[in-house]
């Protein structure tokens, strides 16, 4: 009798993470839609590029953290998800501020006031 009701038991608690990975899986998916959709709104039809990517990686930071917390089964164990998440959330940022710095100046050596062309030439 005791078995029967273990049994079942282990039957509801299976059929809760089958429902709960599927419910991942579309949040998963909304999110890759989402990244598509940004890249394709804000980055192309607004010209906004950086703008976009930051937005791409914060979705890449949530899609991270539904893996990490469902799919690692870090979701009984809270005090292993902050330390896990603050150093990618950090990284995102940081590369976020480098990107930006090196896009801002990126100016074209033909543009820049202090070279001129004839200092580019490498053959003497």
């Amino acid at each position: 009798m005791a078995d029967l009701h273990t049994h079942a038991a282990d039957s509801h608690e299976q059929k809760s993470h089958y429902l709960e990975y599927w419910r991942v899986f579309i949040i998963l998916c909304v999110c890759t839609a989402s990244s598509f959709v940004l890249n394709w709104g804000v980055g192309r039809a607004l010209d906004m590029h950086l703008l976009s990517a930051g937005l791409i990686m914060l979705v890449a930071v949530v899609k991270a953290y539904f893996v990490i917390v469902i799919f690692m089964h870090l979701k009984q164990d809270w005090g292993m998800v902050y330390p896990i998440m603050i150093p990618v959330v950090i990284m995102s940022v940081m590369t976020i501020i480098i990107l930006s710095i090196d896009t801002v100046f990126a100016i074209p050596l033909e543009q820049r006031p202090d070279v001129s062309m004839t200092d580019l030439k490498l053959d003497k």
